[in-house]
C-alpha cells in the first residue's frame, strides 16, 4: 500500500525521490549507521506536507502516533488517508475535525497535488497524473485485502516501545528547546555593533566554512595556470573576466599565446579570450565562486578578519588581489 503510493506521489505528481521520507520503505527511510531515534526526529522538524495512511496497524504503533503528535504540535500540513476496514468513526483524538479522505476518494488526491505544488514539488503533467491516479485506484483492492492485520504484542516489548517513545519525546522537546535559543541567540548577536565578530560567530554555527571555501576557489583559480597555458595567460583572462584592458604580449610571452591558442582559449588574430571553451569556463566558474564569496556580508566579515593583517585590498577585479591570491 505505502508503495504504491509512494510511487503515485513520485512518478504522478513528480516530487523528487529525494524529498520523500518513509521509515517503512527501503531507499526512502532511515539510512544505515543512523540512529532510529535521531534521524527520525529531524525528518519531523519542518517538512512541507505530511502524509498519514491511517491503518488498523497505524493505529497500534506507537512510533506512527508519535509521528502524528509531532506533526499536530508543530502544525505542520497534514493530508490523512483512511484505509479500510476502518471508518471515520475511527478518527480521533488529535484527528478529530480534521478533513480525512477515504483511500478510494479519486478526487480528493488532487487536494494532495495541489498542496505539493504550493511547495514546487509538483512538475507531473496533468495526463500523466490522471493516468498514474487511475492505476493505483485500480489496484487498490488487491492492496487493502493484502494489508497486515494488527497482532497483540508481547508486554514486555510493548513496555521497550514505551520507553523508546517517551526517549523520543523528550529529545523531540530538548531540541525544540535548544533551536529557539539559538534564533534568539542569532537574533541578538545581528543586533550588536561588532559585524565581523558577530559574523565569525554565525560562521562557527553554520554548516560551512567561509575561510576554507575561499581558499579552494582562489586555489582552484591560482592552478588554472598549468591549464591555460602559463600564468601570463591566466592574468590575462582574469583581466578580461573582469572587463578590464589588457595586452597580448607575445614579444615575450608567445610561448604561452600560442599553447592558449592552441588550446582555443585565445585568438590570436583579434587578441580576445574565447570563454565558450572549456578551460576558460571552468576558470569562469571559480571567479563566480570568488566573487560570490566576497559578495556575501557574513563571508566577506571572516575573510576580511582573517586577512587584515595583510595590505591587500579584498577586490577581486583588482590586481594587487589577483598577484596576493593567484600568484599571478
Amino acid at each position: 500500500m505505502v508503495a504504491s503510493l509512494v510511487d503515485l506521489i513520485e512518478d504522478g505528481i513528480g516530487v523528487p525521490e529525494g524529498e520523500i521520507f518513509c521509515s517503512s520503505l527501503p531507499g526512502y527511510g532511515i539510512p544505515a549507521g543512523e540512529n532510529f531515534v535521531g534521524y527520525m526526529r529531524d525528518q519531523m522538524v519542518a517538512p512541507n506536507v505530511v502524509v498519514l495512511v491511517l491503518t488498523q496497524n497505524y493505529f497500534q504503533s506507537h512510533f506512527c502516533l508519535s509521528e502524528l503528535g509531532a506533526a499536530w504540535v508543530k502544525g505542520h500540513k497534514i493530508f490523512p488517508i483512511l484505509v479500510p476496514p476502518l471508518s471515520y468513526s475511527d478518527v480521533k483524538d488529535v484527528l478529530l475535525g480534521t478533513q480525512v479522505i477515504r483511500v478510494d476518494d479519486d478526487v480528493a488526491y488532487n487536494q494532495l497535488r495541489e498542496a505539493l505544488e504550493e511547495h514546487e514539488l509538483a512538475n507531473k503533467s496533468d495526463t500523466k497524473w490522471d493516468t498514474k491516479r487511475k492505476l493505483f485506484l485500480q489496484k487498490l483492492p488487491d492492496l487493502i485485502a493484502s494489508l497486515p492485520t494488527p497482532t497483540a504484542i508481547d508486554p514486555a516489548e510493548h513496555a521497550a516501545v514505551l520507553a523508546k517513545l517517551s526517549e523520543a519525546q523528550d529529545e523531540l522537546l530538548n531540541y525544540e528547546a535548544e533551536a529557539d535559543k539559538l534564533k534568539q541567540y542569532i537574533s541578538q548577536l545581528e543586533k550588536a555593533k561588532d559585524a565581523i565578530s558577530v559574523a565569525t560567530l554565525k560562521a562557527e554555527l553554520s554548516d560551512t566554512d567561509p575561510l576554507l571555501d575561499f581558499d579552494n576557489a582562489t586555489s582552484a583559480v591560482a592552478k588554472m595556470y598549468s591549464k591555460v597555458g602559463g600564468t601570463e595567460v591566466l592574468k590575462a583572462m582574469i583581466a578580461d573576466h573582469y572587463g578590464h584592458h589588457y595586452a597580448i604580449d607575445m614579444l615575450n610571452f608567445g610561448h604561452e599565446y600560442q599553447e592558449a591558442a592552441l588550446k582555443q582559449l585565445v585568438n590570436l588574430e583579434t587578441r580576445q579570450v574565447l570563454w565558450h571553451a572549456a578551460r576558460a569556463k571552468e576558470l569562469a566558474k571559480h571567479l563566480a565562486a570568488v566573487d560570490a564569496m566576497l559578495d556575501d556580508p557574513d563571508a566577506y566579515a571572516v575573510i576580511a578578519k582573517e586577512f587584515s593583517s595583510k595590505d591587500v585590498p579584498l577586490e577581486p577585479g583588482n590586481l594587487e588581489f589577483w598577484q596576493e591570491f593567484y600568484g599571478v
